[in-house]
């Protein structure tokens, strides 16, 4: 749909503003596609100028967001992205009063992760590549560092070949969700199997552009930057092949990773760091997550809580 052209260059120079800002192409869409929303509801109210919206055009849009077969979450991003476009208009001066001034935000959802692969999906999906070929070790490669560091796909296809120590184990995300930088360790296998990429597979198929720094190239010449989408692909179809009927996507790759780290007794500040998110409260689901997993452990482990018929086995 065309919208009125003072829309779209309002949409415009918000958009840059963030660029500026150093926020990350995910976000950039991501407001994109909530004000792409937001203005086809203006057009249907025969509104074609951001001065023109009020605090009750506001509140119906709500409404009608309700309305739809959106989840909580979805409706706070939507608006979250409305309310950062009109404070933007605000500062610039192209509105005097910003109509969501007084707008109240659905409380999140208190979701859980869904689709956390046990230790044994995991191992059966990361033993589904062909080692013996190019393609099953850069893929092999993928797999072990979206389990070992929980990064996210956008961070994944973005990642340089100056982002990844493989002797110390580190990989560097830069610019982040928030724009934020950090520092992941990866384990010794996902080490491993990247140092083997590096060493066996890019290093061939660079051959014909050794200026290219992406780490993950695409296994068809001219062997370009793999795309997000081309690895979320791979993902579901390694999952698929291992016979898992869970819906295995590179974000269930991290909220796998952060699970099983919190069962086996990480600190849970170290797996906020390990993430990069923001707040506390967000990493702590996992403490939910792994409850079932954590008193599992606990019943097999403790001697104090060893179960022998239906009693519950006292040792003195």
């Amino acid at each position: 749909m065309k919208f009125a052209e003072s829309l779209e260059s309002h949409r415009a120079a918000f958009l840059e503003s963030l660029r500026v800002c150093n926020f990350s192409p995910a976000t950039l869409a991501s407001r994109c596609q909530s004000l792409d929303a937001f203005f086809r509801f203006l057009s249907s109210r025969g509104l074609d100028d951001v001065r023109e919206v009020s605090a009750e055009a506001i509140r119906d849009y709500q409404v009608f967001l309700s309305s739809q077969p959106f989840t909580t979450h979805t409706v706070h991003a939507k608006l979250i992205a409305l309310r950062r476009f009109f404070e933007h208009l605000e500062k610039t001066d192209v509105v005097l009063l910003n109509p969501c001034g007084g707008l109240v935000l659905p409380k999140h959802e208190d979701r859980l992760p869904r689709n956390v692969l046990t230790p044994a999906e995991a191992r059966r999906i990361l033993d589904q590549p062909d080692t013996q070929t190019r393609k099953g070790i850069r893929d092999k490669a993928i797999l072990e560092v979206f389990y070992s560091t929980g990064i996210r796909l956008e961070e994944m296809s973005r990642l340089t070949t100056h982002d990844v120590d493989t002797r110390n184990g580190f990989l560097r995300v830069n610019k982040g969700k928030f724009a934020k930088d950090r520092v992941a360790p990866m384990g010794r296998k996902a080490s491993q199997y990247v140092e083997e990429y590096l060493r066996k597979v890019r290093s061939e198929w660079s051959k014909s552009n050794r200026d290219e720094r992406a780490l993950w190239l695409s296994s068809y010449a001219p062997y370009g930057p793999l795309k997000k989408q081309a690895i979320g692909v791979y993902v579901r179809e390694y999952a698929q092949a291992a016979g898992i009927s869970k819906r295995v996507s590179p974000h269930v790759w991290r909220h796998t990773c952060a699970t099983h780290l919190v069962a086996n007794g990480s600190n849970i500040a170290y797996v906020q760091r390990l993430l990069g998110h923001r707040s506390l409260e967000t990493t702590q689901i996992y403490t939910r997550v792994a409850v079932p997993e954590v008193k599992e452990t606990f019943r097999r482990a403790h001697p104090r809580a060893r179960v022998r018929g239906s009693m519950i086995e006292v040792r003195r």
